[in-house]
């Protein structure tokens, strides 16, 4: 049934062309923007079966049924059905088949691409990273909600760099109806950002904004614990640990250890003996090249400007760090992680760029 998504790819593709015709985009980028439209056809029942990520047949039901009027069709999960309203409203001709959406993922991240190089001057190995990252590519082109997560969290960070933080907020305000633990860990990004900002207002009290953020999470530390142990609990019986062999997370010396020994973990997750399946075997490989590009950005970023470098490595600790605690299962990890890794590439690429310029990390690529 390939056949009903050929509409799909040309409209992709008429992006594309359009985009390189009018200048937005060189031709290199246009080639491999181009060859990236077809991976759809290539994943579902022919990399693995659909039925290894079942959740695509609900985003493709009721985006369906939103595009057909058919109210009988929707989910009973909120979640899914609001990213499948979104999905629904990309102005893509049809939904016929379960790759329909993975087309409709591929349209929002091309469309990504061509604004970050022609808008937002991303250039050189970032650039390159983020058209050639595998988990960013086979995502995209799944029947999934990832790619708006990725979105609204990548627009509402790329806003607050540039001090349009009203708009940033109301830009993240999607995620609380279809990913709620993203919306909290951009508004952690804005936290971090303030603070490191020498430009803004929370800079100047810093240490007294410290001790007021501390003071004020202080009295819910063992409740936030204490959901968070539950949360991770429910999702280790999920992946298939027995409930007489889990860790609990009770004090908050436990959740500062653990979170400590999850994130570098999380980071690397899962390893080459640890994986499960032929994908992850080799999302296991990747995330080795993932921690050398992370290590080479954030040493070259340290070189020209410590407080950006420190400031991503903060965040992305966080960040790794709760997801960490409650995700065990090895795809999910792999799933869950890629936005973080997109957002800090992008997010310290972008502002080195605005305070000084292309010049440490495209230094070999002419790009």
């Amino acid at each position: 049934m390939f056949i009903y998504d050929l509409p799909n790819l040309f409209a992709i593709l008429i992006v594309i062309l359009v985009s390189f015709r009018i200048g937005l985009i060189p031709l290199w980028l246009s080639f491999f923007l181009c060859l990236f439209a077809f991976t759809p056809f290539f994943l579902n029942e022919v990399l693995f079966p659909a039925s290894y990520m079942p959740d695509q047949f609900q985003y493709y039901k009721v985006s369906k049924g939103v595009r057909s009027f058919a109210l009988d069709s929707f989910s009973d999960t909120s979640t899914v059905e609001s990213a499948s309203w979104i999905l629904a409203l990309i102005p893509l001709p049809y939904i016929e088949t379960i790759q329909s959406l993975g087309f409709f993922n591929r349209f929002i991240v091309t469309v990504l691409i061509i604004w970050l190089y022609s808008s937002k001057n991303l250039r050189g190995w970032p650039l390159l990273f983020i058209v050639f990252y595998p988990s960013l590519l086979l995502y995209s082109s799944l029947a999934l909600r990832d790619t708006l997560v990725l979105i609204f969290m990548i627009l509402p960070v790329i806003l607050f760099i540039e001090n349009r933080r009203l708009l940033a907020v109301i830009c993240v305000l999607p995620l609380l109806l279809f990913k709620y633990q993203n919306f909290l860990l951009v508004i952690v990004f804005f936290v971090v950002h303030l603070y490191f900002s020498r430009d803004s207002f929370v800079y100047r009290f810093r240490y007294m904004f410290l001790i007021i953020v501390i003071a004020s999470l202080a009295p819910f530390m063992l409740t936030i614990i204490e959901f968070l142990d539950i949360s991770r609990l429910n999702m280790f019986i999920d992946d298939g640990g027995r409930r007489n062999a889990y860790v609990h997370m009770r004090t908050i010396e436990d959740f500062i250890i653990i979170a400590m020994q999850s994130a570098p973990y999380f980071l690397m997750k899962p390893l080459p003996w640890e994986a499960d399946s032929f994908l992850t075997f080799l999302q296991s490989f990747e995330n080795i090249l993932i921690l050398f590009f992370l290590s080479f950005m954030f040493i070259k970023t340290f070189e020209l400007d410590k407080r950006i470098a420190f400031k991503w490595m903060v965040y992305l600790f966080a960040a790794l760090g709760i997801y960490g605690l409650v995700v065990f299962n090895f795809g999910s990890a792999v799933r869950y992680k890629f936005p973080f890794i997109v957002i800090v590439i992008i997010g310290m690429a972008y502002e080195l760029y605005l305070k000084h310029g292309n010049l440490i990390l495209n230094k070999g690529v002419k790009l």
